[in-house]
């Protein structure tokens, strides 16, 4: 009797604990924040648009940055590219707008500008301004997001964000990610820690431009570099239109690629990619180095390679720091040193001096690069990336617009100029 009365009791109790965790497990919420993204589909038609030339256009949400001649190519993220005479930096006018719908990347040898058009790379004379033509287009040059016959081209996600309060059955709870019904996906905050008329005619020249430490496309005598999430490819530039040459697969979430010398150092989410460039037409893969994961920008000199990290919504990383890299033995490649940032960017390099994107802009004497020392920083400026054109005059591009620095005195830089964003 007192053994079925134990049955008994132990049954209920199991009965109302199990009970009691089911309401529990279906009356549980959390209040949670993401990031949405929801896809942006365009048909082939939409994507191959090709060029125009409009008058000036205010700075809006400017991206790539590239320097040529007294000129300056501000990338307006995937619409097209400001053009602005630099001749006097303390006034720089903003003459054009060449629109060139997709466009992200740029580069410029001589008369042709080679840029991205979704996924095709096209060739623009631009020896007139006031008249940029297409010579010539590669379609499916780079992979982009995928393609499906009914909605074309996946070329964006829209971010959206979201708080919302969730219960136990939401798929979503509790995660860092997940896809929604539509083809776009959902992101955790919590995983997001740590994005006049037109000018006169130019003259010819032929000279290659000086682009940022973000760029994908890079130029090297008669050949053009460029990357997409994966892939290297090589193109002929000896001509008035670029030929096919040679594609690698590098690895995943390939970022930026910067030509030195005999050798491309490609960065990547997880580390930097070097290529042997001796023989131009096929880089051949000659060493890496593997750091924590997050976005990475690289450039370099003859010893060292100076590489930031920093922690970002697609980068999924949480370090931010700048890594030195001794490059002197090949293939071997070391860390020298590693500097806590704060959220660091893009980088330059003039002689003995870095320049860096963290937190505003940083001038460090980089004569000891294990023991370097900060001389200046610019507070109160969103920036984004940076060009070096020598020790005196920097290019700066960030979400505050366009802004141009006398560094002379290094410990004191002086803002020249500024085009800020409408």
């Amino acid at each position: 009797m007192q053994i079925k009365k134990f049955l008994f009791s132990a049954f209920a109790l199991l009965f109302f604990a199990g009970s009691f965790s089911s309401c529990l497990r279906d009356e549980c919420t959390t209040t949670q924040t993401f990031i949405r993204f929801d896809p942006v589909y365009k048909t082939p038609a939409q994507v191959r648009t090709g060029v125009s030339v409009e008058g000036p256009r205010t700075l809006k949400k400017p991206g790539k940055i590239y320097s040529l001649d007294h000129y300056l190519f501000i990338n307006e993220f995937q619409e097209g590219i400001h053009i602005i005479d630099n001749a006097d930096p303390s006034n720089p006018r903003n003459i054009a707008f060449w629109n060139i719908g997709g466009n992200v990347d740029m580069a410029i040898r001589g008369n042709y500008l080679y840029a991205d058009q979704y996924v095709d790379l096209l060739t623009i004379n631009i020896q007139d301004f006031n008249n940029p033509t297409l010579v010539c287009r590669q379609q499916n040059a780079f992979r982009l997001h995928g393609f499906n016959p009914i909605n074309g081209f996946l070329v964006d996600y829209v971010q959206t964000p979201v708080t919302e309060t969730l219960d136990c059955a939401d798929p979503r709870f509790g995660q860092r990610w997940t896809r929604n019904e539509n083809g776009g996906f959902w992101i955790s905050s919590d995983a997001n820690a740590g994005i006049q008329t037109a000018g006169p005619i130019r003259n010819a020249v032929s000279v290659t431009g000086v682009s940022g430490s973000y760029a994908r496309f890079g130029l090297s005598g008669d050949f053009l570099y460029t990357i997409d999430n994966s892939t290297l490819r090589t193109w002929g530039v000896n001509g008035s239109c670029v030929s096919r040459l040679d594609s690698t697969v590098v690895g995943w979430n390939i970022e930026t690629i910067f030509p030195w010398k005999d050798r491309l150092f490609i960065g990547s989410q997880t580390g930097v990619f070097i290529f042997n460039n001796s023989n131009p037409r096929r880089p051949v893969f000659e060493a890496s180095f593997s750091h924590a994961t997050g976005c990475d920008p690289v450039v370099c000199d003859e010893k060292n390679a100076y590489v930031t990290i920093h922690a970002g919504t697609t980068c999924q990383g949480t370090f931010n720091q700048l890594d030195i890299i001794d490059i002197t033995r090949l293939p071997s490649a070391t860390l020298q040193k590693t500097y806590a940032m704060k959220k660091p960017k893009g980088l330059a390099l003039s002689g003995k001096y870095l320049y860096l994107c963290d937190d505003g802009l940083k001038v460090f004497d980089r004569s000891t690069p294990t023991d370097m020392k900060q001389l200046s920083h610019v507070k109160g400026v969103d920036t984004y990336d940076v060009i070096a054109l020598d020790d005196t005059h920097l290019l700066v591009i960030g979400a505050d617009g366009f802004l141009q620095y006398d560094v002379t005195n290094p410990e004191k830089p002086k803002q020249i100029s500024r085009i800020s964003v409408n």
